[in-house]
């Protein structure tokens, strides 16, 4: 799959929008669950629900913390030389991983490190004026981390007045963005909500429309955001799963997006039962890879829930995919992370990630602060 550069982040290309703007398209069953519209919006969903604290798990510490950052930031590294490729053997992979180079990411490391400082200004809350400039500084400060066109846009219109959201909203005569740039830097929102589910998602969503607009931009964050909190609440000798408290999260507004998170709920629940878990990497094939986010949101949790004992098994897994690799092993990277701890990470690998000191200090802050203010 070729993706756009210039929509990396945001809108697919004109070429590829009328695939990517259409029905997902999976094999036998799981084609009738996608039989919703794209588009179509369910009534208003998380927003309606006040004050679940599910399961009230113990306050976040700095090793699940740190792992779901460096996981995030570790899968970017590694699917950013593959981004565009089609689907992929084990071998090119496996070289980079043991190659002694340095491992740089890209611009959704980049926008995660820099959610992280914008909530740890703000006393973990999303300021949407406050998160967008610390964006755009981010952004004119190292522009060359891969950027698609739709954020520099958004910072363009802002710094001629224009609210953020507002600006987000317009792009793509009105609708904003569908892709998956918001869902792939939500992990910091999960530390700062922690434990309570309900501020989790609003927080996601909140800092989703700075950017993102389209209801599965924003709900595929919301969706992420939760799959993330039950990886960090799953202890790490404990098989991680859709089972249990994912059943309260209320309806996505977007009814392609919610297909598919049924769909990946129906496979997971198969793979525990056959106790095969190849049928979930099957519908990651299925779901596809796009930069839009009901595609490679839900892909990339059924990447981690195939392989979610390895860290590298899962980045691995993901960038054997091929399309949007980057992202897509950012997203399932940060879901095992989170689930495994940072213990669970190579030093060796660690040890030639970019910056691994600066994320791992943005993780163990966030824990303080979030333990501090009893979230």
């Amino acid at each position: 799959m070729t993706i756009d550069p210039g929509a990396t982040r945001g809108r697919p290309s004109p070429s590829r929008s009328s695939r990517q703007r259409g029905r997902v398209a999976l094999r036998g069953r799981r084609r009738r669950r996608f039989a919703h519209a794209r588009g179509t919006c369910l009534a208003p969903s998380w927003q309606a629900t006040t004050g679940a604290v599910l399961n009230l798990p113990p306050p976040i510490g700095a090793p699940e913390a740190a792992g779901c950052l460096l996981g995030l930031a570790l899968g970017d590294a590694l699917g950013a030389p593959f981004e565009g490729s089609p689907p992929r053997g084990p071998e090119p992979i496996d070289r980079l991983l043991a190659a002694d180079t340095s491992l740089r990411w890209t611009d959704d490391t980049h926008m995660m490190l820099a959610l992280a400082d914008a909530l740890l200004a703000r006393d973990l809350t999303v300021d949407p004026q406050h998160l967008g400039d610390t964006f755009a500084q981010a952004y004119r400060h190292q522009p060359w981390r891969g950027y698609g066109s739709g954020p520099p846009r958004i910072f363009a219109m802002a710094s001629q007045g224009r609210p953020y959201v507002e600006a987000a909203a317009s792009l793509f005569e009105g609708s904003g963005s569908f892709g998956n740039g918001a869902a792939m830097r939500c992990a910091p929102v999960v530390v700062a909500g922690w434990p309570d589910a309900t501020r989790i998602w609003h927080l996601a969503a909140e800092q989703a429309r700075v950017t993102h607009s389209h209801p599965e931009g924003v709900d595929g964050a919301v969706l992420l955001s939760e799959v993330l909190r039950l990886a960090m609440a799953t202890p790490p000798a404990a098989r991680l799963t859709l089972d249990g408290t994912t059943a309260d999260l209320p309806p996505l507004r977007s009814a392609a997006l919610q297909g598919a998170w049924d769909a990946l709920r129906d496979a997971s629940a198969s793979a525990e039962r056959a106790k095969d878990r190849r049928g979930l990497l099957e519908l990651a094939r299925d779901l596809g890879t796009s930069v839009a986010a009901q595609a490679s949101v839900p892909a990339a949790i059924a990447v981690a829930l195939h392989a979610p004992d390895d860290v590298v098994d899962t980045v691995r897994a993901a960038v054997g995919l091929g399309g949007d690799t980057d992202t897509v092993a950012a997203m399932a990277g940060a879901i095992t992370g989170a689930h495994l701890g940072v213990a669970s990470i190579p030093p060796r690998l660690l040890g030639r990630l970019e910056a691994r000191e600066r994320i791992a200090s943005a993780a163990r802050a966030l824990a303080r602060a979030s333990q501090a203010n009893g979230h």
